[in-house]
């Protein structure tokens, strides 16, 4: 074999990514299936029968800074939707986006209530709470203290940890490059840049980082207490029918669950009703189509992600079993 062979290829820069051509006028979602607020619209998708094409955006080698995708959303931030001409950069605002437009019997709405009712002004009290937690730092800190001897599941396991703090370390490398090599949208990645360090140095103490799962039990004790004070029960935190704070709820316990804090936060009887809860949640056909899957892409994307020495050895044929439950859009 040649020694020319024998080298590997450099892996892409942001801008050799070039933009998607799509070929039909349905709507295009730009994101990330790992990406927790990605996860969150693809829910509210499900949930309201959108039909949308996806798009994957290469988030660990940068694609997300390519000139292409910052004309879409100049921070560099999945997701995004598009609609034709109009561009929706954020997930507070595609879903807001989505409720208005799509209505009707075939998309059931997740804020069901009246603006001056007493259940829209509760429904509004759980998202706010839940939203104001930041969910970066949770995930980046439980990789960092062991102390805290959580059970993670896959695909937060074993060497996949790892490769996501040097994964974490590599995008923040590439946002850099791009602030040298960018212009119309170097304010926006300043910024970006300036929040991912704040970010970074939260999570390296662990006494500030302790501040971040105390914010969040508070939110859980909360929500167990008004689940206790329901009469009578209701199959979700408002009503009957599911609405967008039960969306992110959902979708924070599946993430405590994934990072493994379910016995630090609600097993064991600790939080019984937000337990039962989550196991309602799950059961959901759109909770279902957006988590565990074995799509072969997303398995190869991870196995990329994966430093070589994990590779090798009995340790590949473990991590490759624990690749079955990543996440996929389907």
């Amino acid at each position: 074999m040649s020694q020319a062979n024998d080298i590997a290829p450099a892996p892409p820069t942001p801008q050799d990514f070039k933009a998607p051509v799509f070929q039909d006028d349905k709507l295009v979602l730009y994101f990330h299936p790992y990406n927790f607020y990605s996860q969150k619209v693809l829910l509210v998708l499900y949930e309201k029968n959108i039909e949308f094409t996806p798009y994957i955006v290469d988030l660990c080698n940068g694609e997300q800074y390519a000139n292409w995708f910052l004309n879409l959303n100049p921070k560099g931030d999945v997701p995004v939707l598009q609609d034709g001409a109009f561009i929706i950069p954020n997930s507070l605002q595609i879903i807001n986006y989505v409720e208005t437009k799509y209505r009707g019997a075939k998309h059931p709405l997740l804020k069901p209530y009246s603006p001056d009712s007493l259940e829209y002004e509760q429904m509004m009290v759980f998202e706010r709470a839940l939203t104001r937690l930041p969910i970066g730092a949770l995930s980046l800190g439980s990789f960092l203290h062991d102390d805290l001897k959580l059970t993670p599941k896959a695909p937060f396991i074993g060497p996949v940890r790892q490769s996501c703090l040097k994964n974490n370390d590599k995008v923040l490398e590439l946002l850099r490059r791009s602030l040298e090599e960018v212009d119309a949208s170097k304010v926006a990645l300043q910024q970006k840049l300036q929040l991912q360090l704040q970010r970074r140095d939260l999570v390296a103490s662990r006494e500030k980082f302790q501040r971040v799962l105390d914010a969040v039990r508070q939110v859980l004790l909360y929500v167990e207490q008004e689940l206790t004070r329901q009469t009578p029960r209701r199959q979700w935190l408002t009503g009957d029918e599911l609405t967008l704070a039960d969306i992110s709820l959902g979708l924070l316990l599946q993430r405590l669950y994934q990072l493994g804090f379910e016995h630090y936060y609600w097993s064991f009887g600790k939080l019984p009703l937000l337990e039962s809860y989550f196991l309602r949640f799950k059961q959901r056909e759109a909770y279902l189509k957006v988590m565990p899957s074995s799509s072969f892409e997303i398995l190869r994307e991870m196995w990329s992600m994966t430093p070589t020495n994990y590779k090798l050895g009995a340790t590949a044929g473990v991590l490759g079993m624990a690749m079955f439950a990543a996440f996929a859009h389907k």
